[in-house]
């Protein structure tokens, strides 16, 4: 939807892909989070292969953590949340069983999330409705290139810190800073009600 910018490649043989950002928001490669100002074109090493895609700021992606291959019979019990944090944004995250009309009765359960910048960025978690979700984990994956957090919290306890990535991906709960992608990485058990996750980007005079 609006939260991503995609440009297929359709021509035989091409070498490159050009792409317009449109103005007014800035936008993140998807695979490599390198930042582009919008209003600009930009000219892309591509192969029939590639599908270049962007993200506006201010964007909130949920996503499937676990590989579904049939969603009449399957339901995802990861969430991987991508998100950018320099503007503020929000999204209604929707689960019933699928099949029936229960969900008329109130059984369906809209989780609505929204992301607060700033120094500490907010990531607010409400529920409404009756439906057990089948969510068990949740990973969020928020761009901020400017620098590591100094702490994160969920549901008001802060979590562990890894500084080596196999160390956080042998985790059940903790974040990360990737270097290379210039992303907050943060797993933890789904809390199944209201919750915040709290990220810290607060500056700190050390004289």
């Amino acid at each position: 939807g609006d939260s991503l910018l995609v440009a297929n490649v359709v021509e035989k043989g091409a070498r490159t892909r050009r792409v317009y950002l449109p103005e007014g928001t800035d936008f993140y490669d998807y695979y490599t989070r390198a930042a582009y100002t919008g209003g600009q074109v930009l000219e892309i090493p591509v192969t029939l292969s590639d599908i270049p895609l962007f993200i506006p700021s201010g964007s909130l992606i949920p996503m499937a953590g676990n590989k579904l291959d049939n969603l009449a019979t399957q339901q995802a019990t990861s969430i991987t949340l991508l998100c950018t944090s320099d503007k503020g944004c929000q999204f209604t995250l929707y689960e019933d069983d699928g099949a029936t009309m229960e969900y008329e009765k109130g059984n369906y359960l809209k989780t609505h999330i929204c992301l607060s910048p700033g120094e500490k960025t907010a990531l607010d978690f409400k529920q409404e409705g009756c439906y057990p979700t089948a969510v068990e984990t949740m990973y969020v994956d928020m761009i901020h290139r400017e620098k590591s957090p100094y702490w994160v919290s969920v549901d008001g306890s802060q979590v562990p810190h890894f500084l080596h990535r196999r160390k956080f991906e042998e985790a059940e709960c903790g974040w990360y800073y990737s270097q290379r992608l210039k992303s907050v990485q943060i797993k933890y058990k789904n809390p199944k009600k209201d919750y915040q996750v709290l990220v810290s980007f607060e500056q700190f005079d050390l004289i």
